[in-house]
């Protein structure tokens, strides 16, 4: 469309939208009263009357931006009767209904209606991640989904939709029905968010997966956090990574995976979980049987948090995969990681990159896997982590017996390194003696 050339779209007779100042919106037009767009350009505003122009003027005014980017639009659309049955046939009626009902918001709210967001309302994925300016244009797309049953994918990540915005997707989620994948990520929701995020897990009964990373959740958040797990019966999947969760939190989130009935998968990397919370953390894995996967890299759970983690393992029989990448984990930790690998028969993805184990609690974790019949561990990640020429040959050993047995590990040395003698601890009958003879050179 060239500049000389600006179209206005406007309709025969106005049309609104019932209970716009409040949630849910119940649109109640169907596809058989849908309105025919009229195109009017600038060259022909001349013959049409100073009433028409003026009205066209207030509503291309109305918009809050001055420039929009090549995929939204700026003008206000209805979809037409020819073009929506040629070229959207295929759509289900409530497709239709809820891009009639974005549309309209969009007018009501003075918000620009995007391109992408436009179609994926006949799509199942939609995404607008990185896209929201304001709250308002979160209310439209709540709008617009409330009527719609194909959407099952909804990325709202890296914008700051507030706990307004955060508010008018939950009560859209109270009318929706078939969206079962939401991602909030990084919209600095913080504690004012919390409650609602916690009716929002506990709540939902269609969401089977919820990508909440990167709020700026703390300790304080944590207790309601895990009040939702604690009532949840449908959430699969939840990512709590990114946040600031440390030895309350951690005990908090351990007491409701107790609890939970639920939930597969947990990702809590990139948190500050470590000394009391860790050790919860660890020990709700002896009582949790419906977890099967465990993200726990770059927190502090060093030897003590390990300790409770290799006593859970014993006894586990859900966990598949477990991540302790970066976790402060020394030869001490890789000890009590293998005790409990010697009798685990469900765990198959281990991840270990980025610790202090030595060269002798590397050997010792394989060595672990090796003397375990039933061990059902197919990959082991040693990523930065030096392992012995003898380490190599337990390696081939385990491959040649398990065909699916990957080692990813990038350092091989000829020698033990020098951290696995430090931590071997030293004989107290030879301090004794050191003593002694200490004492006897005093009488002398």
């Amino acid at each position: 469309m060239s500049n000389e050339e600006s179209w206005v779209f406007y309709y025969k007779k106005q049309q609104t939208i019932p209970n716009i100042d409040r949630m849910p919106i119940h649109h109640l037009s169907c596809p058989q009263e849908k309105k025919r767009v009229i195109r009017v350009s600038n060259k022909n505003k001349s013959r049409e009357g100073d009433r028409e122009e003026k009205e066209n003027e207030r509503r291309v005014s109305g918009f809050h931006r001055n420039r929009l980017d090549s995929d939204q639009l700026d003008l206000e659309l209805r979809v037409s009767d020819t073009d929506s049955e040629k070229e959207d046939g295929h759509e289900d009626e409530s497709s239709k209904i809820s891009q009639q009902v974005y549309v309209n918001a969009c007018k009501h709210l003075h918000v620009a209606p995007g391109k992408k967001i436009l179609r994926s309302l006949s799509s199942t994925q939609m995404s607008a991640k990185e896209r929201i300016v304001n709250t308002k244009e979160v209310e439209t797309i709540a709008y617009a989904l409330t009527t719609n049953n194909s959407v099952t994918s909804l990325d709202l990540s890296g914008n700051n939709i507030g706990h307004k915005g955060l508010l008018d997707v939950l009560r859209m989620l109270d009318e929706n029905t078939s969206i079962t994948y939401l991602n909030i990520s990084h919209n600095k929701l913080g504690s004012k968010a919390v409650l609602i995020l916690r009716d929002l897990i506990s709540s939902t009964k269609k969401i089977l997966t919820l990508e909440a990373a990167g709020n700026d959740f703390n300790d304080k958040d944590a207790e309601q956090i895990a009040d939702g797990i604690r009532q949840t019966n449908t959430l699969r999947s939840l990512n709590l990574s990114q946040n600031a969760f440390q030895e309350r939190g951690g005990e908090d989130i351990a007491g409701a995976l107790e609890e939970n009935m639920s939930l597969k998968e947990l990702n809590l990397s990139w948190n500050h979980l470590r000394l009391d919370g860790a050790i919860a953390v660890g020990a709700a894995l002896s009582t949790n049987s419906t977890l099967q996967a465990l993200y726990l890299a770059w927190n502090g759970f060093s030897n003590c948090g390990c300790r409770e983690i290799g006593t859970a393992l014993q006894t586990n029989s859900t966990l598949e995969l477990l991540d302790l990448s970066n976790n402060r984990v020394g030869l001490e930790g890789a000890k009590w990681l293998a005790k409990g690998l010697m009798l685990n028969t469900k765990l198959r993805h281990l991840m270990l990159n980025m610790n202090s184990l030595t060269t002798l609690g590397a050997k010792t974790i394989l060595l672990a896997i090796r003397d375990n019949p039933e061990s059902a561990i197919d990959t082991l990640e040693l990523k930065e982590i030096p392992v012995l020429e003898e380490a190599i040959g337990i390696i081939d050993e385990l491959k040649s017996c398990r065909k699916r047995f990957v080692v990813v590990h990038d350092v091989t040395v000829l020698s033990e390194d020098f951290l696995s003698c430090v931590d071997c601890p030293v004989k107290p009958q030879k301090q004794k003696a050191h003593k002694k003879s200490t004492k006897s050179k005093k009488k002398s």
